[in-house]
C-alpha cells in the first residue's frame, strides 16, 4: 500500500530503491520455491483422508527447501531493515 498507494514516500522512491527490488525478488523466489512442497502436502492430505499410503521419500528434500526458504526470509528482513533505515547505494 505504501509503495503504490501514494502514501508517505511514494512510488518513485520504491522503484528507484535497489533494496526494494531485492526484497520483492526474494519474496517471489520464496513463493516459487514453496510450490513443490505445498502441492505435495496437499496430495499427502488427500491421500491420508482416503486412507492411502503416503510416500515420504522426498520429505528430506522438502525439509531442506524449508531451510533455504528460512534463509531467504532472513535476507528479505535484512533488506527491509535497510530500507527502513534509509540505506542507499550510489
Amino acid at each position: 500500500m505504501r509503495a503504490f498507494g501514494g502514501f508517505e514516500k511514494g512510488t518513485d522512491y520504491y522503484l528507484h530503491q535497489p533494496l526494494f527490488h531485492l526484497k520483492m525478488t526474494l519474496f517471489v523466489l520464496i513463493l516459487i520455491v514453496e510450490l513443490a512442497p505445498m502441492i505435495t502436502l496437499i496430495k499427502w492430505r488427500i491421500a491420508s483422508a482416503r486412507g492411502a499410503a503416503i510416500d515420504t521419500g522426498r520429505a528430506k528434500l522438502y525439509a531442506r527447501i524449508s531451510h533455504v526458504e528460512a534463509l531467504l526470509l532472513v535476507l528479505m528482513v535484512i533488506a527491509a531493515t535497510g530500507m527502513a533505515r534509509g540505506v542507499t547505494f550510489g
